[in-house]
């Protein structure tokens, strides 16, 4: 099942984006710097899940088609 709604880091990056975009006029330079800061590890962090979701996704396809496709199942009480 796949989510609609974008994800948390992807938020959170734009949000901050938004909001330096908008004090940008009323922050000191050191500001500046730390909200760049900021921007920067959202979008490492966004770029390093996505990285291991991708990674995940890969491992669990290789492990479907290393599994014989005739195994039997077991019946429920085990006979």
């Amino acid at each position: 099942m796949t989510h609609s709604s974008p994800m948390p880091l992807a938020v959170a990056l734009d949000m901050a984006k938004r909001l330096r975009h908008e004090l940008i006029r009323h922050m000191t330079p050191e500001q500046q710097r730390d909200f760049m800061r900021l921007e920067n590890l959202l979008a490492e962090a966004n770029k390093n899940h996505q990285a291991a979701l991708l990674k995940a996704k890969q491992e669990s396809a290789t492990k479907a088609a290393v599994q014989p496709a005739t195994h039997t199942r077991k019946s429920f009480w085990g006979r």
